[in-house]
């Protein structure tokens, strides 16, 4: 999605920006870039280096239409989804882009959720995150990990499919996700690098299964 941001980008939207670690990264490299998240203490956290965040719900924001839109890892936690993705849509000028980078967890097969624990029993022994979740089985585990408010998150199908039926030229690429979702926040660079090279060799033999994608899509012109 990169390619689609350079300068002189004409102005760009994170929708659910979290801490506003990428938002930081887009204005640095030259994007015009607001924000806005519907948590407003994460708000605060982004506004601190100076980024124009705003405290906002998705399925209710309104504004003029901007280039791109940019979500990460966040759509899959907002709900109705065709709502969210309506606003995303409307906040779309003509021949606009939604980049997204997103987690499909319903793409993960038993063989990956078993390594995803094995992994952060590990991490958990070493003290480098906290404790693991605890459950009945490793399936248990992981769809108790991808609920919220009682209902489970988006799906990797339902996200693809809602984007598909608004904007066009939907491109999908199926990446890494693993390694970034045990060490979120935690951890230092050098675990982390070796943690996503150890995911990409299993990717590449077949042993896991990608839980990460990222999609690119435009609002038609006319």
């Amino acid at each position: 999605g990169a390619g689609f941001l350079r300068p002189p980008a004409a102005r760009c939207r994170e929708a659910g920006c979290g801490e506003g670690g990428l938002s930081r990264a887009l204005a640095e490299g030259g994007c015009a870039v607001t924000t806005f998240d519907a948590d407003p203490a994460s708000v605060a956290v982004a506004r601190s280096p100076g980024i124009p965040a705003v405290h906002a719900d998705l399925t209710r924001y309104d504004d003029e239409p901007f280039a791109a839109v940019v979500m990460l890892l966040s759509l899959h936690h907002m709900h109705p989804l065709r709502t969210a993705l309506d606003r995303v849509t409307h906040l779309l000028r003509p021949g606009g882009v939604l980049i997204l980078d997103e987690f499909a967890w319903d793409w993960a097969d038993e063989a990956t959720i078993r390594w995803f624990f094995d992994i952060a029993a590990i991490l958990s022994a070493t003290g480098v995150t906290g404790p693991p979740p605890e459950g009945d089985s490793p399936l248990a585990r992981w769809r108790s990990r991808h609920t919220v408010d009682g209902g489970l998150c988006n799906t990797g199908d339902a996200m693809i499919e809602a984007v598909s039926a608004r904007l066009r030229d939907v491109r999908v690429r199926r990446v890494p996700y693993l390694a970034r979702h045990l060490l979120a926040g935690r951890g230092n660079r050098q675990i982390l690098a070796e943690l996503c090279r150890i995911e990409r060799e299993h990717l590449a033999d077949g042993t896991l299964s990608a839980t990460g994608f990222r999609l690119t899509a435009r609002k038609d012109i006319a």
